[in-house]
């Protein structure tokens, strides 16, 4: 067993993921975590209904762990130290639990070549749009959410998918996902409903619901499936400008200051919520609506990538537009079409180790499309020992 990933302390889930190996040789990545109780089972269904899709995560099995022969979970551990939380309102119990996953990947950022990152990035499109068409939108997207395996990406961490509703292809929510990589039209939505109510505080609404009350859509805020591309788009921008080679090989010229918004938010961490908002939705727009900026910013390893920069940035700009009748939506086919074209014609640059070698060049190779791992496996069950 190897660690693989842990959160930093224990404020949501208190995940780890664990790189795990059966009696036959063959790897899992096993996912430790605390849920809410009443979303005991909603990422292993989400995983379920997304089952065949190529270039997501398989779940192989789901169990709850077990200490001194009782579902471990966070009210037991109160009552062992005689804190009772049955009349805390906030109180939230969390039930522990293992999710044993395949493929076990590495990070995004370990990618082994320029070629290698942006087929996963073509993949990652494709495969957002066949999960909207099983009802699933992910919602949440972050490098975190991402890994790599035999050259081929996949996604993980679906805790935060919404499950759409019937001929529906965008959920309603308080405001979700990571903050440097949330779309500018969502952190307006966000931002605006802070003014609804001085006193509105966004984690009081409850994200689950699909289609809000008449009285209370104008506190939530839809979500679509452009918000997510557009978030991606953040992602890859972070990788050409943050990596200067492959294996997370970070570039020289990488400073925090290469994502404006993303420091903005880090140094606004503790102001009120409102001024957290406005600050990183205007510096992202101001960045975006700049058409220099992001190609200045790619990293001399990602040279050869700045037309895709520029060509995608400009699908983003044209959905932010501050004319809200001039806006195009972006759409997978329309990221996909930029990307093909650019794969079609990409040619990946061969490292040399001997200078009077001179360059050399490789074709790029065939897209890969990965099903998911079909792995017998059986269900374990395991008790904690005492050691707290």
């Amino acid at each position: 067993m190897a660690l693989l990933w842990k959160s930093h302390g224990f404020f949501c889930k208190g995940t780890i993921c664990y790189r795990v190996r059966n009696k036959e040789g063959v790897e899992y990545a096993l996912k430790d975590c605390w849920v809410e109780e009443s979303k005991k089972m909603h990422e292993p269904t989400v995983l379920r209904m997304l089952k065949g899709i190529p270039n997501v995560v398989e779940l192989i099995d789901n169990w709850d762990v077990y200490y001194e022969g009782q579902p471990d979970c966070t009210s037991r551990i109160c009552k062992e130290y005689n804190q009772d939380q049955r009349d805390d309102t906030t109180f939230c119990n969390r039930l522990h639990q293992h999710l044993l996953l395949s493929p076990c990947g590495e990070p995004l950022s370990q990618f082994n070549s320029r070629m290698e990152l942006i087929t996963a990035f073509r993949q990652f499109v494709i495969t957002h749009r066949a999960m909207i068409e099983r009802r699933v939108l992910h919602g949440d997207l972050s490098p975190n959410n991402f890994v790599i395996y035999k050259g081929t990406g996949y996604f993980i961490d679906l805790d935060h998918a919404a499950i759409l509703a019937v001929n529906t292809t965008s959920t309603y929510s308080p405001g979700t996902g990571t903050m440097p990589y949330i779309s500018i039209c969502i952190l307006q939505s966000m931002m605006n409903m802070t003014f609804l109510d001085t006193n509105t505080n966004l984690g009081d609404i409850d994200p689950g619901k699909d289609v809000a009350p008449a009285n209370d859509v104008q506190r939530l805020i839809e979500h679509k499936p452009s918000d997510d591309l557009e978030s991606l788009f953040y992602i890859f921008f972070e990788f050409v400008t943050k990596y200067g080679g492959p294996r997370g090989e970070l570039s020289p010229s990488w400073t925090r200051d290469s994502l404006p918004w993303a420091s903005a938010y880090e140094a606004l961490g503790k102001t009120d919520l409102r001024g957290l908002l406005g600050t990183c939705c205007f510096v992202k727009v101001g960045v975006v609506l700049d058409p220099t900026f992001m190609v200045k910013m790619t990293s001399d390893y990602f040279a050869a990538f700045r037309p895709l920069v520029q060509q995608w940035q400009t699908l983003v700009c044209l959905a932010n537009k501050p004319d809200e009748r001039e806006r195009v939506e972006t759409t997978h086919e329309k990221v996909l079409e930029i990307l093909t074209a650019f794969i079609n014609t990409y040619v990946e640059i061969a490292p040399t180790t001997n200078p009077s070698a001179g360059s050399a060049s490789i074709g790029h190779p065939p897209i890969p499309e990965a099903g998911p791992s079909k792995l017998p496996l059986r269900r374990s069950t395991r008790n904690l020992k005492k050691s707290r």
